[in-house]
């Protein structure tokens, strides 16, 4: 597969994997500042992406994307 015997694909791996956290963080940065400025707000985003099964399955996606990004 040209993703992984290529080093445009190596790094295309890595720069996909790579902005994918980097949004992750974005979010939860944005999350914190809303409990800082609007207590209230937080509370219905907490409620919102509490123990679901989306957030679940995207904790799952996020450890992928942390264990491909650390191997390439």
């Amino acid at each position: 597969m040209w993703l992984t015997s290529s080093s445009i694909g190596r790094k295309l791996v890595m720069a996909v994997t790579g902005a994918c956290l980097v949004l992750f963080v974005t979010f939860h940065v944005l999350m914190n500042s809303v409990a800082i400025l609007w207590p209230a707000a937080y509370n219905d985003i907490c409620l919102f992406l509490g123990a679901n099964w989306y957030a679940l399955i995207a904790s799952a996606g996020l450890a992928a994307l942390f264990i491909l990004h650390n191997i390439y």
